[in-house]
């Protein structure tokens, strides 16, 4: 599914392996949403008018919580009228979320750092949602056995997003440079297409094109299980919003991590509603879901860490900022810890 365009030459590629935190207990039983006030909240502010947020967001596995909270009426349950609105890439969300067109955007932390390292620095990350561990990949034809194996191959990705960043961490443990392929630059759901249609040698895409593209007997030869805790996402929004409405915010990431319990508790409930978000059959939901680490709120205390012990996410997110800097995707390199606000998940 998928992850952003920002179009820049990208050089350098990617360096640190990050600490992955281990998930929480996956057979923890769904909870009801509280409709009590949320922290800042004024007693009883739930049980008034739902407050409306807009949310963009792609069509990512990662966001399996997100839909099922949307379908289940865990939003309303919160107190809240959420409406989700596609983009075609997890970085299309933030042009729209930074201009106020957006309440939240579900992004990356790569598109945060390029965002902020361009002059835009009104945009936080206040949870994460969760890192792919193999949902996003390297595809490619038969006869192509290795990343060396691409040498002088057409390679579709799009140039500036997180699965470009993939792509140029396998070329580096393979030993090629950018210059050893041709690339052709396109959305990661055009080239999971191009792929399967036979018109490329070798895709950077997600699922669930890496499905598609191994059932037409292509082959994973990279993917994202290799560089662990690396594309992660995350709940962003601007301070300014946040400071209006913390306590929607709160709530937002409370029925999230409902969501979470209910595809951990019950799963045979929850596939379903996600195979309906993302037009995919439940066996390929399955699939996906192995490739993806989705966090709740315990996840998300763990990587944030405490104000005294920062959590490994901030190394996640100086390694994307590093990436950016290298790359000269960016005007300044923004420091990583501006980009992340943890109070509502601490």
């Amino acid at each position: 599914m998928n992850r952003r365009t920002v179009v820049l030459e990208l050089g350098a590629a990617l360096a640190c392996l990050l600490l992955s935190p281990g998930c929480s207990k996956k057979d923890e039983p769904a909870r009801e949403v509280p409709a009590a006030a949320a922290p800042g909240e004024k007693p009883g502010a739930a049980a008034n008018a739902p407050v409306k947020l807009t949310v963009g967001h792609d069509l990512w596995i990662g966001y399996a919580g997100v839909f099922i909270a949307n379908e289940l009426g865990l939003f309303k349950q919160a107190g809240l009228d959420v409406e989700l609105k596609p983009f075609s890439n997890p970085g299309d969300t933030l042009p729209a979320l930074a201009a106020g067109k957006l309440d939240i955007g579900l992004t990356t932390l790569q598109n945060l750092a390029v965002l902020s390292g361009n002059g835009d620095t009104d945009v936080v990350a206040i949870a994460l949602i969760d890192s792919s561990n193999g949902a996003d990949a390297v595809v490619a034809k038969e006869g192509v056995a290795s990343m060396a194996d691409l040498k002088g191959k057409t390679v579709a990705l799009t140039l500036g997003e997180v699965n470009h960043m993939l792509f140029l961490a396998g070329l580096k443990k393979s030993g090629l440079s950018a210059d050893d392929v041709k690339v052709t630059s396109m959305s990661a759901d055009d080239a999971g297409a191009a792929f399967v249609a036979g018109k490329v040698d070798a895709a950077v895409t997600w699922e669930p094109w890496i499905t598609k593209a191994t059932k037409g007997g292509g082959r994973v030869i990279f993917s994202s299980a290799s560089v662990p805790d690396t594309i992660m996402d995350a709940v962003a929004v601007r301070r300014s919003r946040l400071a209006e409405s913390g306590d929607a915010c709160s709530r937002f990431i409370g029925a999230i991590d409902q969501g979470v319990r209910v595809l951990r508790g019950e799963p045979d409930k929850a596939i379903p509603i996600i195979g309906k978000y993302l037009n995919a059959p439940p066996e390929d939901v399955k699939g996906m879901l192995a490739g993806d680490k989705i966090y709740d709120l315990a996840d998300n205390k763990q990587l944030f860490g405490t104000a005294e012990k920062a959590g490994p996410v901030y190394a996640s997110m100086k390694a994307v900022v590093d990436f950016a800097v290298e790359s000269k995707l960016v005007k300044k390199a923004p420091a990583p810890e501006s980009l992340l606000e943890p109070r509502l998940v601490r």
